[in-house]
This record gives structure tokens, C-alpha cells and sequence, in this order.
């Protein structure tokens, strides 16, 4: 297969100022896109060529996102900055019921989007400043396989919490995670969700059928038939929303 992750897509009510915010905190260029669209162009994320996309959002946020980001820092002072200049910039600190005593704080970003700033961790050396894609899972393991497939980055080793997790390369760059939330949860979550995932994956490829035809046989769902650019909007064995993108294609 040769497909691979080439955006995180978040929808923004504003992507201009989302797109400002996520400079501010990852690094990058941002540009304007069609449509009223905002593109953050490769970010100082390890390498892995990972875009970040802001598309006008249909909707208020109304529940908590199944996907959010983690941020990586490298020293205690480099925590505090990182953590003050957020709330400086317009983000809010939140409880999601991480506890007292985590080694990362939660926010919301402007757009009401959940992010963690993460104390200093030899995991996530030589990340970037984005440390991690994190994904709510009731089965990481059989999702971390699927995403493994689609995007070509290699899995880690399971951990004993039950998460999974793939990286972009065996030393350096991003990791994609996934943690289990219990099934209660997780029904609740899907109950909750109006007009799909706020923020989302898009996958790209050289335009074969043949792509198309392995994500499916691999457990995602077709949810719509390609447009005319060629994109094609899938469901993972989940329930998340991505969409299939040729390459001569940007939004």
C-alpha cells in the first residue's frame, strides 16, 4: 500500500486565528487554502512531513474530541514556559478528570479543542514539539494494526496499560496513540458526537482504486463516493472519519 498521513484536519470556527494559535505553539507556515481554509505547512514536528489543516467548522463543539494532541517539552523550565504562553495566547486550562497529580497539563485550545502539555519524558525525545496524535480507543491494539496499515508508520510495543501506538519512525518524530476508554464511555462519546469529528485524519495516495480497496478490506467503511478531485471520505473500524486524498490534491 501506499498511502500515508499527511494532515491532522481541525475544524475551527475561525481557521485564520486557530491556525495563528498553532503557529504560536508548534512553529510551521501557515497558508491560506481555498475555501477559507488554513494549512500549517510541515511544523517542527520530527520529520514526519505532517500538515495541519483548519477548515471552516458546520458547528459549535458540543463534546469532547476523540482526537487530540499532546505537546512535548524538554526541560522543567521549557513545561513552564510552554504552559504560561499557552494561557497567554488564549488557551484555557481545563479538568477532563486527568487528576492532581499527571505529568501534563489539559487545555482548551481557543477553539475549545482539548491539548495536553506534557512534562519533560525520554519517550517523547526527539519528537518535535508535537509529541503525540492522541486517539480514544475501545480496542487500541486492533486500531493501532489498522493505522499502522494506512499509514505506513511502524507500531511500538504494546503497553501494559492497554494502549498501542505507532510512530513515524523507529527514533524520531510524532507518535500516534491509542488509549482505551471503557465501553460505557465510549457509547456515550458516540451518542454525543453531532456532524461528525472536529479534528480527523486525511491519508493520501497516488489515486489507485487499489488503495481504496485495502483500506476497506482492512475494516474501514466507504461513506461517501469519491468526489471530483478524487477524495474519498472513510470511517476507520471505529467510527473516525478520514478522508482518502490523491496527491496532486492539497484540501
Amino acid at each position: 500500500m501506499c498511502t500515508r498521513l499527511v494532515s491532522l484536519v481541525i475544524d475551527a470556527t475561525d481557521p485564520a486565528a486557530a491556525a495563528r494559535f498553532w503557529y504560536i505553539m508548534l512553529g510551521g507556515t501557515a497558508t491560506p487554502e481555498p475555501g477559507g481554509c488554513r494549512r500549517l505547512l510541515a511544523p517542527d514536528v520530527g520529520g514526519s512531513g505532517l500538515d495541519l489543516l483548519f477548515t471552516p467548522a458546520t458547528a459549535p463543539k458540543s463534546a469532547k474530541n476523540r482526537i487530540h494532541l499532546d505537546l512535548a517539552t524538554e526541560s522543567p523550565h521549557e513545561y513552564q514556559v510552554l504552559t504560561s504562553l499557552a494561557a497567554d495566547v488564549g488557551a484555557r486550562e481545563v479538568e477532563v478528570g486527568q487528576g492532581a497529580d499527571v505529568p501534563w497539563t489539559v487545555f482548551h485550545d481557543p477553539e475549545g479543542n482539548e491539548f495536553c502539555i506534557l512534562e519533560p519524558d525520554e519517550l517523547y525525545a526527539r519528537t518535535g514539539p508535537l509529541a503525540a496524535l492522541v486517539v480514544d480507543s475501545a480496542a487500541p491494539s486492533a486500531m493501532a494494526e489498522f493505522w499502522s496499515e494506512a499509514t505506513g508508520w511502524p507500531l511500538a510495543p504494546s503497553g501494559e496499560d492497554g494502549a498501542a501506538a505507532l510512530r513515524s519512525s523507529e527514533t524520531s518524530g510524532p507518535w500516534l496513540e491509542f488509549l482505551p476508554v471503557p465501553d460505557v464511555q465510549w457509547r456515550a462519546r458516540r451518542t454525543a458526537r453531532r456532524g461528525g469529528n472536529r479534528i480527523r485524519f486525511d491519508v493520501t495516495t497516488d489515486g489507485s482504486g487499489a488503495d481504496l480497496d485495502r483500506l476497506l478490506e482492512l475494516g474501514a467503511t466507504e461513506l461517501s463516493e469519491r468526489d471530483a478531485n478524487g477524495i474519498a471520505w472513510l470511517a476507520d473500524p471505529e467510527g473516525n472519519e478520514f478522508r482518502l486524498v490523491p496527491t496532486h490534491v492539497r484540501a
